[in-house]
């Protein structure tokens, strides 16, 4: 490790001296006084414990030493520009990456409209996205930038120096096709669901846990025999006529080639699905994830209390 009393602005003056090869022009190069110059010369040569070079005239000669240093001393110097470049290329979010993992209805449905904006307005940042992750045991959570989930307490271990905190709200509908009769049926409740089959996202569905909880909480327990891993199934299920289904407004409202119908689970305020997301905490964030978050709605200032204080912007119409 080099001493305390080395450093760049010591090497460079150095190497200024020894391609001008005069301490004056060195002196006006650096706009310094040629005093201060042989200042830095001298720590250098004190540091090193052997002269780098003598006197010739009016300008200097490198000694065998210099000579031995000067090499290295320009790898250093070019080293230290191609940090500076980097520094400065990441600050202003030139170069680096941003990976994200998410759910398939996260992926699919919340994430594209500000994945597209960030990569219009930073295309040097490379964006990677995998997407349709529901066993989050199979991946290691420090591998990702920001992983975006649908239930606040996910079985998984959540690394020390990361959050977990809401993201967006969207409503959860029943859908079924235009000729359904619950189109028809003016009011709804869960008993009326239960006459008709359902259609069940995967075991690890967000969506599925909260209406289930809903049944649940009316000592109705819903039999589960169609089961769908993904939103795009579900549509195509319950489009085919397998039965009734459970899909967020956002979603359903990106897909109007399903032709389906959603109605408001009979719930006097609806059935609300939450999406969390979990990042590092501000000290851990890169500049681009930090950038990203604050695209997405959540800067610094909401995102420094575990699931308190965090913005929530509803996309619930």
């Amino acid at each position: 490790m080099l001493a305390t009393n080395f450093s760049m602005e010591l090497l460079e003056t150095f190497l200024v001296v020894a391609e001008a090869g005069n301490v004056s022009k060195a002196a006006q190069i650096l706009h310094r006084s040629q005093p201060a110059i042989s200042e830095r010369l001298q720590r250098l040569t004190e540091f090193v414990g052997e002269p780098l070079y003598y006197p010739v005239g009016r300008g200097i000669r490198l000694t065998a030493a210099g000579e031995a240093y000067l090499a290295p001393a320009k790898r250093l110097r070019e080293l230290h520009n191609e940090l500076a470049d980097m520094r400065k290329r990441r600050t202003q979010l030139q170069q680096g990456q941003l990976r994200i993992a998410a759910t398939n209805t996260v992926a699919n449905y919340f994430l594209p409209r500000y994945l597209v904006q960030f990569r219009q307005q930073y295309p040097q940042v490379e964006l990677f996205l995998k997407g349709g992750i529901s066993d989050w045991s199979q991946y290691s959570l420090l591998d990702w930038d920001l992983f975006f989930l649908e239930d606040r307490h996910p079985d998984i271990e959540i690394p020390k120096h990361y959050q977990l905190v809401p993201w967006l709200q969207d409503e959860i509908l029943t859908i079924f096709p235009p000729e359904h009769p619950l189109a028809t049926q003016q009011e709804l409740d869960f008993a009326d669901l239960l006459a008709y089959p359902i259609v069940w996202r995967e075991p690890q569905s967000g969506i599925r846990r909260l209406v289930l909880q809903e049944f649940r909480a009316r000592h109705l327990e819903p039999t589960i025999r169609i089961e769908v891993s993904s939103v795009e199934a579900m549509g195509t299920a319950v489009a085919a006529g397998l039965g009734i289904g459970f899909i967020t407004q956002r979603a359903l409202q990106h897909r109007p080639d399903w032709q389906l119908h959603g109605r408001r689970i009979p719930k006097s305020q609806g059935i609300h699905w939450t999406l969390y997301l979990v990042a590092p905490q501000p000290p851990y964030q890169s500049h681009i994830l930090a950038r990203f978050l604050e695209s997405i709605g959540l800067p610094d200032r909401n995102f420094s209390s575990q699931e308190t204080g965090a913005a929530m912007t509803s996309h619930g119409n």
